[in-house]
């Protein structure tokens, strides 16, 4: 992946993180004071919950992303670092990569045609379709095979 639209795309995902993290805290801290200040008759906005919710999916389908760029994912590496030959481990690893990539291509798929079944069906407290609660899927698995994509382009740079 060209680095110009690598970093365009890096830009984006955390402009998007950033601009849902802080909408979720600002919406969060408004709940919160809206509920405990009941003898204003002020009352907590009967969306907040689902918009909340739908905030932290779509944030953690996106930093799962970031995980993978900063090689922060918890692995069980205790078999392969057993094996000698770099070779044979960097096969494994790239094996690996592969069914990763495989598995979140699937997820794109299923997640793509899940949000698209949801489209007419909406949260009940506001009218927003619940497929921007499943597009969120699709979305990150994405996001999430650029990421791999790049790690090996970048391992593949360094032989």
């Amino acid at each position: 992946m060209p680095n110009k639209a690598y970093a365009l795309f890096d830009r984006i995902r955390t402009a998007m993180l950033v601009a849902i993290s802080s909408f979720t805290v600002l919406l969060c801290f408004v709940q919160i004071v809206l509920r405990y200040f009941t003898f204003l008759s002020l009352r907590p906005f009967s969306w907040g919950d689902e918009v909340l919710r739908l905030c932290a999916v779509w944030v953690i389908f996106l930093g799962i992303s970031i995980g993978v760029k900063q090689n922060a994912h918890f692995t069980v590496d205790f078999v392969l670092n057993k094996i000698r030959s770099k070779n044979i481990r960097k096969a494994i690893n790239l094996l690996i990569d592969f069914i990763v990539i495989m598995t979140l291509l699937v997820l794109t798929y299923y997640g793509g045609v899940y949000a698209l079944s949801n489209i007419a069906s909406s949260l009940q407290n506001i009218n927003i379709s619940m497929a921007w609660f499943y597009a969120a899927i699709p979305i990150g698995c994405v996001f999430e095979v650029i990421e791999y994509i790049n790690k090996l382009m970048a391992e593949r740079r360094t032989v």
